[in-house]
């Protein structure tokens, strides 16, 4: 068997590394700057929805509360639906430090007869693509906002217990 020539592996190897260097982003060996944080008028969350219940939803709901805390779920998800009992109780038990949650749903087939058994009765809005900036590819997805829409905390990916819930909402109360 023939040997490869130097120039051959050279040649190689530089379409190997120009095509992950347009791959990445970068040339190979150097490190991208962390990206600048747009003004904070630009990442405020802005939309307009309506509720489950039929009434209609936008931005302003988020100025009831220091912290709301939106879970994005679907009624096909178990995991979603055996969280939201514990969800109801936090919705219950923190209304008076100035805390909110909302539901946030895309599919409707089955989400009424989920939210009525888990006693659901905290805000439920219809999904709008305003929202798709907080999307994983995974529900439940939680995130937390303030009362101007930024983030707040980090996003959580996965269902969780009124304990873990706890532990989260009280940190980010301070």
């Amino acid at each position: 068997m023939k040997k490869p020539s130097v120039f051959l592996l050279a040649l190689l190897l530089l379409v190997l590394l120009a095509g992950y260097a347009a791959y990445s982003g970068s040339a190979p060996g150097t490190v991208s700057p962390p990206a600048e944080s747009a003004p904070p008028e630009e990442k405020a969350l802005s939309f307009s929805t309506t509720a489950f219940d039929g009434s209609a939803a936008d931005e302003s709901i988020l100025d009831g509360a220091k912290l709301t805390m939106i879970n994005f779920f679907e009624p096909w998800c178990p995991p979603c639906i055996a969280e939201m009992p514990d969800l109801q109780k936090l919705s219950e038990n923190y209304a008076s430090e100035d805390f909110q949650l909302i539901g946030v749903f895309s599919t409707e087939e089955g989400t009424a007869a989920v939210l009525e058994n888990a006693g659901v009765t905290y805000t439920v809005l219809r999904y709008v693509p305003a929202f798709s900036r907080f999307q994983t590819g995974y529900v439940p997805t939680t995130v937390f906002l303030d009362r101007s829409g930024q983030p707040v905390g980090e996003t959580v990916i996965g269902s969780r217990s009124y304990a873990q819930w706890e532990e989260i909402i009280k940190e980010l109360l301070g």
